[in-house]
């Protein structure tokens, strides 16, 4: 039998020897860990019963020296100032207080070791917010006072009412005349301005029994109340005030047809924009028969007044020169339909700065007619009503033909 090789004999004692020294290092590694386990679990308890009783101070150990398990001291804590605002819980009382849920009083907490205050630095008081319009007011805004309606006012008064539908039948919008006149009827109810510039209304829009209607409500107003309307209304209906048993009798009634020849009919005024220097209107004067008898024109005589409104306050007879009239149609004889027309023009020049100081400034205001036929006083008319007036008493006229109308061709 061969013996065994010895030549791995000095390598299997060199890695026994290693492994037994791996196993020793381990073993002493382990039992390292112990002893670090125990320490620490001692360590543990130690500061559990600090916490319970202060720690006094141990005497440092010598240098080099290595303490023993159990005298380790915790070294002594380095209080740093709390942060702002940190409250240390203040301390417990010798005896054992109540416990109570409800919270502490103002002041009780205490700081340990408190920073200093910090110093306050004045900030600018804000400024109020503007109040917009998209904001609601803080109290409700009182109730508006009630104003009336401009309109109505207007409607209301009477002059203005009573130009301003002249001034409408002069653009020949005889509807919307009537409906102003019929709103200011209501408003200001039996006014006798206003029904009768309601009865010229229909009178020129040719509606004479409208016409007719609204002269009698002046009538019925009475001679008090409709003043020298009722003497105007009474001619228009042909019954003078003698013949006011009968108010409500028609034209050439009771007999007055010998009485009166001629009436004056709804004229109508119009301005001539084309003339530059001053101003220029014509008034067209309607003439007709009242009865059936014939009609002598060298008998017929027409008074005209035209006046003007000088400084925009006061009303005085016209300076302008005499008017200049011309029939429309020839012959002037009232055969056929009646009724004649005269044209009577009106015309006032620029006044120079001599005749405004004299005379002051002046305007077109109104006209006022007196008819006559054989010396006798036929009708009246006027424009606005109040000019009704003015101008010389009515009396009798010259006999002869009136040297202001022109001649009658036959």
């Amino acid at each position: 039998m061969t013996p065994p090789s010895t030549i791995l004999a000095p390598d299997r004692e060199r890695a026994s020897a290693a492994a037994w020294g791996t196993l020793c290092v381990l073993a002493v590694v382990q039992i390292g860990l112990a002893v670090r386990l125990l320490t620490t679990q001692q360590s543990a308890k130690t500061l559990s019963a600090s916490a319970q009783q202060p720690v006094l101070p141990t005497s440092q150990p010598q240098a080099g020296g290595v303490p023993e398990i159990g005298q380790i001291a915790m070294p002594a804590p380095v209080l740093a100032p709390p942060l702002p605002g940190t409250l240390a819980a203040p301390p417990a009382p010798a005896a054992a207080a109540p416990v109570s849920s409800a919270p502490p009083p103002i002041g009780s907490f205490q700081q340990t070791n408190p920073a200093p205050a910090p110093t306050l630095i004045p900030q600018p008081a804000p400024m109020p917010a503007p109040v917009t319009s998209s904001q609601p007011p803080s109290t409700p805004a009182p109730a508006p006072a009630f104003k009336p309606d401009p309109a109505t006012q207007l409607l209301k008064d009477v002059n203005y009412v009573v130009t301003t539908a002249k001034e409408i039948r002069g653009m020949s919008d005889m509807q919307g005349a009537l409906e102003m006149l019929k709103r200011a009827d209501e408003l200001t109810p039996d006014h006798p301005a206003i029904i009768a510039e309601i009865a010229q209304t229909y009178e020129q829009m040719g509606v004479a029994t409208k016409a007719t209607d609204s002269w009698r409500r002046i009538q019925l107003l009475g001679e008090t109340n409709a003043g020298s309307f009722f003497e105007l209304a009474s001619r228009r209906l042909g019954a003078g005030p003698a013949a006011m048993s009968a108010p409500l009798a028609m034209p050439g009634a009771n007999g007055l047809e010998g009485e009166k020849n001629l009436r004056l009919g709804a004229c109508q005024v119009a301005r001539d924009f084309s003339v530059n220097n001053g101003e220029r209107y014509t008034v067209r004067v309607p003439i007709s028969r009242a009865g059936s008898q014939p009609v002598d024109g060298k008998a017929v005589n027409l008074e005209v007044f035209f006046f003007d409104r000088v400084n925009g306050a006061q009303v005085a007879q016209s300076i302008a020169p005499e008017p200049v009239e011309t029939w429309q149609s020839a012959p002037v004889d009232w055969s056929g339909s009646g009724e004649e027309t005269l044209d009577v023009v009106y015309h006032l020049p620029a006044l120079s700065a001599a005749e405004i100081q004299q005379h002051g400034r002046r305007s077109y205001y109104g006209y006022m007619l007196r008819l006559y036929y054989n010396n006798k006083l036929q009708d009246v008319a006027a424009e606005p009503r109040d000019l009704l007036e003015f101008g010389s008493a009515p009396g009798s006229a010259p006999a002869g033909v009136n040297p202001l109308l022109p001649p009658m061709g036959r």
